[in-house]
């Protein structure tokens, strides 16, 4: 029988992760399930409780939060035996959509007990490993202002208000760009780099990716003005982004950017600042807990 570590963020989704122990709990103990659970106390935390979880020998470590626990709780496992799963507790919850985890506790446990696992990709750039997505140039400052909240509004509603607020103050900078294939100059508006589809809450800006090909997506949005990428804006939560003459869809094993000046990079939850970015991908490196479906 498997045994299984949570890692809660208890003020992830304004509480919500919290919220869910009770009946998690319960369900894990009328399912005579090894399990343990440790509540979070500061950023990074989930990191090192995560690492401790798989040295210990937990079998499957469970982020309970949002993206950002998740890429934690996945930068504390790298390179152990432990598999990585996920329960809805944050505002976006893009990686567990991304692996069909139901959003309901009940289901969710569920799977977690059935453990459907699969191996997808990994990512690494700047000394830190993704499983979803990573956006530099306007989605990242969009992502920086939602850090720093935009009361009253959660989750979705809370992009499309920075979305809104950075379409006044945001500038473009200049990139360098390498696929594998040589170095290209451009002025875009971002760039995104994944292997999952979404991020933001369901901002599908890739939404051919696939999670195990050993391959990046990458999307470089050609500088629009403003009044333009507002009206193209709610095409990215059905996908449709992609077809804009402005839209250069890529796909590389290895990623490299220069700025020329440092600019913020958002990484599943976390900003990161930097000049130069270089991208790598480890194929099926990572064991994934998947809902039905």
């Amino acid at each position: 029988m498997k045994s299984y570590k949570f890692i809660v963020n208890p003020v992830a989704g304004a509480g919500k992760a919290y919220s869910l122990l009770p009946r998690l709990k319960e369900i894990m103990k009328e399912s005579g399930i090894d399990y343990d659970i440790y509540e979070t106390r500061e950023p990074r935390d989930a990191i090192e409780s995560a690492r401790t979880a798989a040295k210990e020998g937990y079998d499957i470590v469970v982020a309970v939060g949002g993206d950002g626990t998740v890429n934690e709780v996945l930068n504390g496992i790298v390179g152990t035996k432990a598999t990585l799963a996920v329960i809805h507790g944050g505002k976006g919850n893009d990686f567990a959509t991304a692996v069909n985890m139901p959003t309901e506790i009940n289901p969710a446990c569920k799977a977690l007990i059935d453990a459907n696992i699969r191996s997808i990709d990994l990512g690494k750039v700047m000394d830190r490993y993704f499983i979803n997505s990573v956006g530099i140039g306007f989605d990242a400052a969009v992502a920086e202002r939602v850090n720093r909240g935009v009361k009253p509004f959660k989750g979705v509603s809370a992009y499309i208000y920075a979305v809104l607020e950075m379409l006044i103050s945001y500038q473009t900078t200049d990139m360098e760009v390498d696929l594998g294939d040589g170095a290209f100059a451009c002025h875009p508006t971002l760039v995104a780099v994944g292997i999952g589809q979404a991020y933001g809450g369901g901002m599908r800006i890739l939404p051919d990716a696939i999670q195990d090909d050993g391959l990046f997506d990458v999307c470089i949005l050609d500088k629009m003005k403003k009044p333009f990428m507002l009206y193209h804006f709610p095409k990215v939560f059905k996908g449709k982004l992609k077809h804009l003459e402005e839209s250069n869809m890529f796909r590389a094993r290895e990623i490299k950017i220069k700025l020329n000046e440092a600019r913020p990079m958002h990484l599943e939850g976390e900003i990161l600042r930097g000049d130069y970015m270089h991208f790598t991908i480890e194929e099926k490196a990572m064991p994934v807990i998947f809902g039905p479906g």
